[in-house]
């Protein structure tokens, strides 16, 4: 039988030392209900720390309690893999300046934890937490049929989607990652291409798994007629692209192809990004715009870095 003390200690271990702040007793309340719902304890969380009768629970079968039964192995190791990824969630919105929105849904909330439980990996719990964070700081930021996603990636999957998450792009609605650096090397991608070799990220290893998993597109083209459309901007958080067609050219048509976030893909990625630890890859993006440049000659690149809203420096990074 798991005593109560043994359940206390799993809880407390798992939430950070720090808990005073208004931020992380949300998340604490929010890990509380879940408890509550799934083993029936008398449990509260003050500043912090776990106070909880959780002995026994009981079962209750065509509106008759049974017997009191024992905490199972099974159960307190869900118990423990949703706390410890509820820790990273919390460490992560103590280092975050972002309101938090307690109004998160109890059906999504329920299937968090099942999805969680099972996750021992602390790598997975990770991002995990990095899940939770973001659905604190903003509620619907990651879909059910996105969370199923996340639930059947590997450590592997979730690692290579991390990395290649550095390397996306938006324009307009859409999110992508250039080819460049991906496919094989040609006389119009040597820099990229090198660039990408040195990253240890690969086409087969890399896109092909992101495809299969469903968090990137197997629709990967881009093109912008510029008698329709007179500037194609690409940017990231920090640097901006204004590709645009001179008036005198009969060239006035751009296509590439890069890898296509699906839906899944932007709200992970918009999570991700979001977080403390996360930062922008601007070398391959200049490479590449660089190269770009070289094949569209009849083209106007230019990157500027993004100083505030419709605020660009001056100066061209191309």
């Amino acid at each position: 039988m798991i005593d109560q003390n043994t359940i206390i200690e799993i809880i407390n271990k798992g939430l950070p030392i720090l808990a005073s702040s208004p931020v992380l007793i949300k998340l604490f309340e929010t890990v509380g209900s879940v408890v509550k719902a799934l083993y029936t304890p008398t449990l509260t969380l003050k500043n912090g720390k776990a106070e909880v009768d959780v002995e026994i629970y009981r079962k209750q079968q065509e509106g008759k309690l049974m017997e009191n039964q024992p905490f199972t192995l099974y159960e307190i190791t869900k118990l423990k893999n949703f706390i410890s990824s509820a820790g990273f969630a919390a460490m992560e919105l103590q280092e975050s300046d972002e309101q938090v929105d307690t109004k998160i849904e109890f059906d999504w909330i329920m299937r968090f934890f099942d999805a969680v439980g099972n996750i021992s990996n602390e790598e997975l719990q990770r991002l995990w937490g990095k899940v939770l964070a973001g659905e604190m700081k903003q509620s619907g930021t990651c879909s059910l049929r996105t969370m199923d996603i996340i639930r059947n990636l590997s450590q592997k999957e979730a690692g290579i989607f991390n990395k290649l998450s550095h390397y996306v792009l938006q324009s307009g609605d859409y999110y992508f990652i250039l080819n460049n650096g991906f496919c094989g090397q040609n006389e119009d991608n040597v820099e990229s291409y090198n660039y990408i070799l040195k990253t240890g990220l690969k086409y087969s290893d890399s896109v092909i798994p992101m495809i299969e998993c469903g968090l990137l597109s197997v629709d990967n083209a881009l093109a912008t007629d510029f008698e329709s459309n007179n500037v194609l901007s690409i940017q990231n958080q920090e640097i901006a692209c204004f590709i645009i067609a001179n008036s005198d050219s009969r060239l006035n048509y751009i296509s590439i192809e890069p890898y296509f976030l699906t839906k899944s893909g932007i709200e992970l990625y918009n999570i991700i990004q979001r977080m403390s630890d996360y930062h922008v890859n601007n070398d391959y993006f200049i490479i590449c715009l660089r190269e770009l440049k070289k094949q569209y000659p009849n083209l106007t690149f230019s990157a500027h870095r993004i100083m505030g809203e419709n605020n660009f420096e001056p100066n061209d990074l191309l």
